[in-house]
């Protein structure tokens, strides 16, 4: 697995990229958001842990350019800044994840395990080449998901969802009518305990529900609860 790891603190930069190397993943470093984009498209990494705060360029902007180039690439953003309300445009942005600086480097390994899990899972299940695999193409009333493609069309027209995004989507449309409460949610599509902050789930819900093109009442809240697909 190759990580894009873009912060400019050398120091951090350093001690992120030694972690991870001894986790036996692949890193590429960046310091500016100029060669964050640059290495982005050069290298193709599987995952970026991107610093908000930049010399040359706003993180957030980053997030978007790396959006539009290819929606599939899970990104962890990685700021001192604390305050919510940049954790969440993060998310709104199409994030999968953040982590407050000052952080301890265990937790970092821990969420990129996570994704490196789904990522794999999501390349099996690309490479199955078997000519007879239930579920490969899931339909509900409006809704088609091609799974091992990764592709979603609705009313016949195919919506780009990101990486996490797609994991929730795909995971309530097999599970169509059970409610999911936030926690389980965090636990099965981000594999970990996110630090208890159920927003991350909102947000996504609130994206993947304005992906449905006037179907967005086919997931509804439950309220105090969770979240429940029906058609």
């Amino acid at each position: 697995m190759k990580i894009l790891l873009v912060d400019d603190e050398e120091s951090i930069l350093n001690l992120v990229k030694m972690n991870l190397i001894f986790e036996n993943y692949e890193v590429v470093t960046a310091e500016c958001g100029i060669d964050a984009i640059k290495f982005f498209k050069s290298e193709s990494p599987d995952l970026v842990v991107l610093d908000l705060m930049l010399p040359d360029k706003d993180g957030f902007e980053i997030i978007h350019e790396i959006q539009n180039m290819n929606s599939e690439i899970p990104i962890i953003i990685l700021s001192a800044k604390s305050q919510l309300n940049n954790k969440l445009l993060g998310l709104q942005l199409g994030a999968d994840d953040y982590i407050t600086k000052p952080f301890d480097s265990r937790e970092l390994i821990l969420r990129i395990r996570a994704i490196s899990r789904r990522i794999n899972k999501a390349k099996l299940i690309g490479n199955d080449t078997s000519k007879h695999r239930e579920n490969d193409i899931i339909e509900k009333d409006f809704i088609k998901i091609i799974v091992p493609e990764r592709r979603v069309f609705i009313d016949l027209d195919e919506i780009i969802f990101t990486h996490i995004e797609f994991e929730i989507i795909l995971l309530m449309v097999q599970n169509a009518y059970k409610v999911f409460t936030r926690e389980e949610l965090l636990d099965k599509i981000w594999g970990y305990d996110f630090n208890g902050n159920t927003r991350a789930v909102d947000i996504h819900i609130k994206r993947i529900r304005k992906k449905l093109l006037g179907h967005e009442d086919a997931i509804k809240t439950i309220y105090g609860v969770g979240y429940r697909f029906e058609v």
